[in-house]
């Protein structure tokens, strides 16, 4: 059955994760969605600051999968492979789009979208999922890209973002009728730096190797001079970088 979205516009919030996430606690319904113009205290992954400037898409969705907590991070590739599948409806052929483990949207090696996922947990159970979605749309910072640079025909922050919930849908319902290896595959198909050298940096540790792919819940699998394995859940990963 798809999501019945119910999208609420603000002009200015601090956060719009931090107010979905009241919902989500409140118990309001899967779909609930906000959108800003802009925000105040916009963050990224590992308490990042995002910059939120005018005429770019800022909004967070609540969903409510059924699922474990061991689980919850899969949403993170459904929702890339879901922003993935929404910008190929606006993407001039000439340009280069890859997905930068986890969930970073690049064009031409630039980045152009981020997500955050955050999960509201109760009781020790998962009681809801509040995805982050930022899309530089008609601008974008320093060595990064905006659609309006990369797009075939003129495009409209709305419009946009309500063909990212269209695929978003999608990709969500597959999840839940297939499961977790059909995103896996969409998500590696577009896979960034798939066998190049990288530098996986965790808060007290780094390791370097090759990436190879991703294992059957979406840890990057990293090759080690050694021959060892060695998979990766939560870290900065950084291209043809070593310690």
């Amino acid at each position: 059955m798809p999501i019945d979205w119910q999208i609420k516009i603000l002009s200015k919030v601090n956060s719009t994760q931090d107010i979905v996430m009241l919902a989500a606690q409140d118990g309001d319904a899967q779909g609930y969605v906000v959108q800003a113009m802009t925000m105040n205290s916009g963050r990224g992954r590992h308490g990042n600051e995002w910059n939120a400037p005018m005429g770019n898409i800022y909004m967070s969705v609540l969903l409510r999968p059924e699922c474990n907590l061991e689980r919850a991070g899969e949403i993170a590739f459904v929702a890339a492979v879901a922003l993935s599948d929404a910008l190929d409806h606006y993407l001039d052929d000439q340009h280069v789009k890859t997905l930068k483990w986890p969930n970073d949207i690049l064009i031409n090696g630039l980045k152009i979208s981020g997500i955050l996922l955050e999960s509201n947990i109760t009781d020790d159970k998962l009681d809801g999922l509040v995805v982050g979605i930022g899309v530089n749309v008609f601008n974008a910072p320093e060595l990064a890209t905006c659609l309006n640079e990369v797009a075939k025909e003129p495009v409209y922050v709305n419009k946009v973002r309500d063909t990212i919930l269209e695929e978003l849908d999608k990709a969500y319902s597959l999840w839940q009728e297939e499961g977790f290896a059909p995103i896996r595959a969409k998500w590696l198909e577009n896979a960034h730096g798939i066998g190049q050298e990288i530098t996986a940096r965790l808060p007290n540790e780094s390791f370097n190797g090759i990436f190879s792919g991703l294992n059957d819940d979406g840890g990057l699998i990293l090759e080690q001079d050694n021959g060892d394995q060695k998979i990766i859940h939560a870290a900065e990963v950084h291209f043809g970088e070593s310690v």
